[in-house]
């Protein structure tokens, strides 16, 4: 694994050092991207950030469990999103950004499942965020509502990062080095977006000017083949695609039934046959999803991903 020690690393940190607040108190000297260096009184948290609006179909879709008893019935579903600013990310040095996505099936969870992952990164130096999505409830009962709520969530992700580009100077964020981390459906729609950022029949640009494209993806326990509809005439695979690591079960996901074989291989084995990038790595049979925070055991695998594919390095 790479080490990175810049020369603003070594100034900031001994600036916080001198003013009784650098790191987590114990390391000294710490690297950026690689373990925490900030505690959590040190990041900037903005939450509740508007970022679009989308129709409200039939009334009965809503954003989160959080807003859904406020939601059911309205007929305007306003999209939000907390982000999180590390002491390290300043006007002069704007620093990578990692999104955020959470599961739930498309029908429940919000931001706010994914916050302490959010923090955990931020603490290690990247601008960090956590959006919501449309969500849709029953959204099995047929392959035309589940393409749909697939569609309208990827929407509203896509335009989540549209919006953190354009205000990229408001929160700090260096738009050459986008990740996104997904876990369950919020991996598969970072998958999602690395195939067909800007180009998904369906979605609409809310910020011109702006792309949905990101450096990396990684995701948790999400393919791309979906068993309840036919997605393959909405994507196209090309070697621009962003680069993915996936993290799923083998040989079986006990939450969604997904196998190693018939989803997973054959979904990485697009990327790579298109001439991108798919990392695929077991994760204990039946287990659905694995912890993506810096404590975690996979953080070993998602750090390099993260360094080699963000140019972290040159920083």
């Amino acid at each position: 694994m790479r080490t990175y020690f810049s020369a603003l690393t070594l100034s900031l940190l001994g600036m916080l050092a001198s003013c009784g607040g650098g790191g987590n108190g114990s390391q000294g000297v710490a690297q950026y991207f690689q373990s925490a260096v900030f505690q959590a009184a040190q990041i900037q948290s903005h939450g509740n950030i508007e970022f679009s609006q989308r129709p409200n179909a039939a009334g009965a879709q809503y954003t989160s469990d959080a807003r859904k008893a406020s939601e059911l019935g309205t007929g305007t579903l306003t999209l939000l999103m907390d982000v999180w600013v590390p002491p390290n990310a300043t006007s002069v040095t704007p620093m990578p950004l990692v999104v955020f996505v959470h599961g739930g099936g498309f029908n429940s969870g919000g931001k706010e499942d994914r916050t302490a992952d959010a923090l955990s990164y931020a603490s290690s130096g990247f601008v960090t965020a956590s959006v919501n999505y449309r969500l849709t409830p029953n959204n099995t009962d047929s392959p035309e509502l589940r393409q749909t709520a697939i569609v309208e969530a990827a929407d509203d992700v896509m335009n989540a990062i549209r919006f953190l580009k354009k205000n990229a100077a408001t929160y700090h964020i260096d738009t050459t080095r986008v990740a996104i981390v997904g876990t369950s459906a919020g991996g598969a729609l970072g998958l999602i977006d690395a195939v067909q950022a800007d180009e998904l029949t369906g979605t609409s640009n809310d910020y011109t000017g702006y792309s949905a494209k990101v450096n990396a993806v990684v995701s948790t326990g999400a393919t791309l083949i979906d068993d309840q509809f036919d997605s393959s005439g909405l994507l196209h695979f090309d070697a621009s695609d962003a680069p993915v690591l996936m993290f799923h079960a083998d040989p079986t996901d006990g939450t969604t039934g997904a196998t190693w074989d018939g989803n997973v291989v054959p979904t990485c084995d697009s990327f790579n046959n298109a001439g991108d990038s798919c990392t695929k790595v077991p994760t204990p049979n039946g287990g659905h999803t694995v912890p993506i925070d810096l404590s975690s055991k996979w953080w070993a695998m998602i750090q390099p991903f993260l360094w080699n594919e963000l140019l972290l390095a040159n920083l």
